[in-house]
């Protein structure tokens, strides 16, 4: 999942799924000036230890989603990625680059 890690090594669940589906492999994250975030679910269907079977299987479980945190809520907004794994923010903020790995 999405995880807030404070000063003190306190650690919550920001979120875990988007339109009832869970993540599976979590990975780059960006914070726009507004703090929403910005990140990618490399797949849906498996985890890290199990990220072979996703390149082996070669379909696209992965994400592109924004979490706001001042509304708690998690939008997929571009999904069936090939293994979603990089955001960037411009530096003036008018657009967001995320990458996909077909394996």
């Amino acid at each position: 999942g999405l995880l807030k890690v404070t000063k003190d090594g306190e650690i919550d669940l920001l979120t875990d799924e988007a339109e009832g589906v869970k993540f599976k492999l979590t990975d780059g994250v960006d914070v726009a000036d507004n703090g929403v975030l910005y990140f990618t679910d490399a797949s849906s269907k498996y985890r890290i230890k199990e990220f072979i079977w996703d390149a082996l299987e070669g379909r696209p479980y992965g994400r592109f989603m924004s979490y706001d945190p001042s509304t708690q809520q998690t939008k997929v907004l571009v999904r069936d990625l090939y293994f979603a794994n990089g955001v960037a923010i411009s530096p003036d903020q008018s657009f967001v680059v995320f990458c996909e790995t077909h394996l």
